[in-house]
C-alpha cells in the first residue's frame, strides 16, 4: 500500500492511529516501510486474502496521525502551490506537480505556460516555507534556459 506523502524523510504511520481505505476506517496495528511502500497490518482485516484486496491503494490519514521523521519532511500537498523564487528573488512560477522519480523528487514549476523541472536536492532547494508559500532555490548551471 502507498502512503500519499512526500519524502525526504518519509512519514511514519503510528500504531493505534486511524487510516482510511476506500472510505472505510481502520486502525494501524503494525506498520513498516518496505523500499518505496509500506506494509501495514490493520485492525478489521484478518488474513492475507482480506488485505490483498487493498494492495496498491492509497492510504489516507489525518496529518496529525502521521509522524514525520524530521523537520525537513513535507507532504505533497504542502509543496504544490508554493511560489518558487531564486535566492535573488526571481519568480520562477508555482509548483504544480511533484514527480516521484525514485532517486529524488522533482518539482514542476509553471510560469506563463512554461515548465521548469527542479530537482528536490539540497544543492538546489534551500528553503521550503509552506506558511509563507515559498520554495527558495539556487538553480544549477544551465537549469534556467534563457534562450526561450
Amino acid at each position: 500500500m502507498r502512503v500519499s506523502a512526500f519524502n525526504p524523510g518519509a512519514p511514519n504511520l503510528q500504531r493505534g492511529r486511524r487510516v482510511y481505505l476506500r472510505g472505510n476506517r481502520y486502525t494501524v496495528l503494525r506498520a513498516r516501510p518496505d523500499r518505496d511502500t509500506w506494509i501495514l497490518q490493520l485492525g478489521g482485516l484478518t488474513g492475507r486474502n482480506a488485505a490483498e484486496q487493498f494492495a496498491g491503494e492509497i492510504v489516507e490519514a489525518a496529518e496529525a496521525d502521521v509522524r514525520r521523521n524530521d523537520a525537513d519532511s513535507y507532504f505533497i500537498h504542502e509543496i504544490i502551490g508554493l511560489r518558487v523564487v531564486t535566492d535573488e528573488g526571481r519568480d520562477l512560477g508555482i509548483v504544480t506537480e511533484v514527480l516521484q522519480t525514485g532517486a529524488n523528487d522533482v518539482y514542476v514549476a509553471t510560469l506563463d505556460g512554461r515548465e521548469l523541472l527542479i530537482p528536490a536536492v539540497a544543492e538546489v532547494v534551500h528553503a521550503i516555507d509552506p506558511v509563507a508559500g515559498l520554495l527558495r532555490i539556487t538553480p544549477l548551471p544551465g537549469m534556467l534556459d534563457e534562450s526561450q
